[in-house]
């Protein structure tokens, strides 16, 4: 069977396009797994555990894309993923109400963030800190890249930032910006 293996079909008037991932043929006892796309927007993933690439034909393609159903968008009737028939985080939600769902929590998390920094600085300006310094930490010894921030008596040069970042075990000492308080 071709690797770009691609079935479209339609089930409950919507256009689904279902694909062969690439982690099947990549990876030699990877189960066979496909991206199901709505025509409108939103996917969805579906394994076969049990079935490699070398085993895979063109109905057991065809019969996973089938399995996987399609339901009301239970807030706005649009077409969704059907929950009870494929794993996703979209609750049979459609994509578009996810999407806004997902863009409201962040923006609620974005703003109690922003409040939290803003009393911190306050707090910090209070005892004297003119400047905070937000950055990157990049370790050195490898891991997650992770954010620090370093309140400063006066305006802090590129050298002193420089140095602290050092003494974080960064081996990036530019990803920073400077605030003035």
């Amino acid at each position: 069977m071709d690797k770009d293996f691609i079935h479209r079909f339609t089930k409950a008037d919507v256009e689904l396009t279902a694909q062969v991932s690439p982690c099947v043929w990549m990876h030699r006892d990877y189960p066979l797994q496909i991206r199901l796309e709505m025509k409108d927007g939103g996917f969805a993933f579906k394994q076969q555990k049990g079935v490699t690439w070398e085993q895979t034909t063109e109905a057991h393609v065809v019969a996973l894309a089938e399995s996987i159903g399609v339901c009301a968008c239970s807030r706005c009737g649009k077409p969704a993923f059907d929950p009870a028939t494929v794993e996703t985080n979209r609750n049979g939600l459609c994509e578009k109400c996810f999407l806004s769902d997902l863009n409201a929590e962040y923006e609620a998390a974005k703003k109690k963030q922003e409040a939290a920094i803003k009393r911190r600085d306050a707090r910090q300006k209070k005892v004297g800190f003119t400047h905070r310094v937000t950055a990157w930490v990049h370790p050195a010894a490898g891991g997650d890249d992770y954010q620090v921030d370093i309140y400063w008596k006066g305006e802090p040069t590129q050298a002193e930032i420089q140095a602290q970042l050092k003494k974080e075990g960064s081996c990036v000492r530019t990803d920073y910006t400077i605030v003035a308080l």
